[in-house]
């Protein structure tokens, strides 16, 4: 299955390689800077973070089911307290990822500033 998932993908990103071969216009390009590039990089954050904060109260509430449904249940409650566990830790871990990335936009010298879930321009 795996093996079929693979095929599937390098053959579709060759297909998207060969068809940009095609071209029959020459584009000029824009000017990449870092400036630039960490902002594509906030803004699939931001879109990221958006889904998967979604998704992520969705499993907690889940979580929180199976801590009811656990009914003294050690092992269940046991599976249920890390499952929980876990899923804070993914939130921290997603909450965690501005800080990430003005961290290596200031380490590379940009001047980059970034206000924690402030995705108003995305």
């Amino acid at each position: 299955m795996i093996k079929k998932i693979s095929s599937i993908f390098w053959v579709a990103t060759l297909s998207l390689f060969s068809l940009s071969a095609f071209a029959q216009e020459e584009y000029e390009g824009i000017p990449l800077t870092i400036q630039s590039v960490f902002g594509i990089i906030t803004g699939l954050a931001c879109w990221f973070t958006r889904f998967a904060l979604v998704l992520m109260v969705v499993m907690i509430v889940f979580y929180g089911i199976k801590f009811m449904m656990s009914q003294g249940n050690q092992t269940k409650f046991d599976e249920a307290k890390k499952s929980f566990t876990w899923a804070l830790v993914g939130v921290l871990v997603i909450l965690g990822t501005y800080t990430i990335i003005a961290t290596v936009a200031n380490g590379l010298g940009s001047n980059y500033t970034l206000t924690p879930l402030d995705c108003s321009g995305f």
